[in-house]
Formats: structure tokens, C-alpha cells, sequence
């Protein structure tokens, strides 16, 4: 059964659960807003919801071992700190890490996460949908560039995509998957936690081009390796085994623009779903109340692990 929480967002995108915080914490990219939400109590705890502006367009937002946040905004990889004001809250910017695509304007930064052992991964995606002109990057852990110039720390992993969007790592933190939402596939990679390095590139799920599907865009792992995905265009979440390729199960939404979702809740057992207005889906609400980019909630048969954290 979904739970539906009313925040009709422009483009919802990259929720986190801070356990530590036990809040949800989300963008709207197209608004320029990052939100943090304690859900816990019910939809009545929409109520609660904390409100911090942005300054430009933000792709993705992760959790730091300080409990700070890395974001990877339109002016480059920042370390942030929420600060909740009674005259009005603000997002501190403490220090910008990187900025490689700083000279491709065409492009901003999309999706990212942390590996287990703390590296900040992150992608781009080319604004006008050209092909091959994105990235995947690497932040070291532990990073102490201050000119955002070394490239040592701040590594292009992966070129040739037009979308990097969601990306995970399986339970014992060996594999690495990674969708390029317009080549409609996942693929798989040996992840090297040394190194940070990848090798034995392989796709393991292939969509259909039934343009029913919609498109795959952000991802999460649950505690048994199986992946689960958003459907831009495609109103559903589905659940992959990544080992055999077979679909486990798809989850119907009531609306068009399923964009990114991660498990959170006080025993990481429960999937929230973010998602974006579409222009196919009535600004009114339904008699069921669904209203394109509302924040859903799901409970799946297995929960997921904890978001890892940037080891800064």
C-alpha cells in the first residue's frame, strides 16, 4: 500500500535518510529547494517540513561523516550545513571541493552517492539531451584540493553519456551499478574499494522499448542485492534481480514522473518514492487525492542499508 505525502514538488529528486536525524531529506531540483522531512508521525507530519533555498540548480545531495552534506550544485561539489532559523533557514556553504565540468555549460550535475567506503560519486547531464556529452565522476575521500583543480582527487570515471543518473552498490560493496537513463539499461561493474576503480563493465538489465516503461532514472539496492528503479514517463518502481536479470516486481504510481527512491525509516524498512509534475498529469487532484510530484511511501517485503557517508 502507498502512503502519499501532499507537497506537489516541480522536480522531486535524490532522498537520503539520515538516520541520525531520522528525517528525510530531498530536493526539488527545479525550485531550487532542499527539504527535510520527518515522516515517522504520519502525513501530518508534513507540517514539519523544513525549507532551506538553494542558490543555483542542485543535482543530488549525500551525507558527511561530520554531519555535514556534500551537494553537487550548478556552481560545483560544495560541503553544506542546514541551519534552521527562526528568521528563515539557510544553507551555509562551508567550501566548494570540485568543480570538473566547470567549462561545459551545457551541462549540470545529476545523481550521486556515496560508495561504502566514503568516495562521493556523482554524474552530469547534458541539458539539451546531446548524446555523449556527460560524465561519471569519483571525489576521493578525505579530499583536500582547495583550487578544485586535481584531478588526482576528483576523477572522470566514465565518459560518453548524455544522463548519468542512478547509481548503488551491492550489500557487500563489490559490484557497482550505474544507469545512463537514455541507453534504457543498468550496468554492472567490479568495484575495487581500494582504489575506488572500476572494471568488467556488463549490462545486467535491458528495458523494454515499450515507451509504456517510461524511462529508468534514479536507483536504489535493497538488503538482498535485488535493485529497484524509477520510471521517468513510466508511473512505477520496479524490482530487478541483478544477478539473472529478472523482473521480481512492479509497483503502479499515480502518476507519470517516478524520478528517484531510498529506503529510510527507523529500521531502514521502508521506500520512499520522489516524483516530478508532468505535463500529462491534472494540476487538480484526483478524487483519490494523487497529484503529480507528491512524495510516496512503500513498504517492500525486504528493507534496505543505510546511506553511506562521505568520509570528509
Amino acid at each position: 500500500m502507498l502512503t502519499q505525502y501532499p507537497l506537489s514538488l516541480k522536480l522531486g529528486e535524490c532522498p537520503v535518510w539520515i538516520p541520525d536525524r531520522q528525517r528525510l531529506f530531498f530536493l526539488d531540483i527545479a525550485d531550487k529547494k532542499l527539504y527535510g522531512f520527518d515522516p515517522i508521525s504520519g502525513t501530518n507530519a508534513i507540517l514539519s517540513l523544513e525549507t532551506f533555498p538553494l542558490e543555483t540548480l542542485t543535482g543530488c545531495i549525500v551525507p558527511c561523516e561530520n554531519g555535514n552534506f556534500l551537494i553537487a550544485a550548478q556552481n560545483g561539489i560544495q560541503e553544506v550545513r542546514p541551519e534552521v532559523r527562526s528568521s528563515g533557514n539557510r544553507l551555509e556553504i562551508l567550501r566548494t571541493l570540485a568543480h570538473p565540468e566547470a567549462d561545459n555549460i551545457g551541462n549540470r550535475y545529476n545523481d550521486g552517492k556515496c560508495s561504502p567506503e566514503g568516495r562521493f560519486w556523482f554524474g552530469s547531464l547534458n541539458r539539451n539531451h546531446e548524446k555523449n556529452r556527460a560524465s561519471l565522476y569519483c571525489l576521493d575521500a578525505n579530499y583536500t584540493d582547495t583550487n578544485c583543480q586535481d584531478t588526482t582527487q576528483c576523477r572522470k570515471i566514465l565518459t560518453g553519456a548524455t544522463n548519468s543518473n542512478g547509481l548503488g552498490w551491492s550489500p557487500d560493496g563489490n559490484t557497482f551499478y550505474w544507469i545512463d537513463t537514455p541507453a534504457r539499461r543498468i550496468e554492472a561493474f567490479d568495484y575495487d574499494k581500494t582504489g575506488g576503480n572500476l572494471s568488467n563493465r556488463r549490462t545486467v538489465i535491458r528495458f523494454a522499448d515499450d515507451l509504456s516503461w517510461g524511462r529508468p532514472d534514479g536507483m536504489t539496492v535493497d538488503a538482498a542485492g535485488n535493485l529497484w528503479v524509477a520510471h521517468w514517463a513510466g508511473g512505477r518502481i520496479t524490482h530487478w534481480n541483478p544477478q539473472t536479470g529478472e523482473s521480481i516486481q512492479t509497483v503502479p504510481l499515480p502518476l507519470q514522473n517516478v524520478t528517484s527512491l531510498t529506503f529510510g525509516g527507523t529500521d531502514e524498512d521502508t521506500l520512499f518514492i520522489t516524483s516530478a509534475h508532468s505535463d500529462n498529469d491534472s494540476n487538480e487532484e484526483t478524487e483519490s487525492g494523487n497529484r503529480s510530484g507528491n512524495l510516496f511511501a512503500f513498504k517492500p517485503a525486504i528493507g534496505g542499508i543505510p546511506a553511506a557517508k562521505f568520509s570528509s
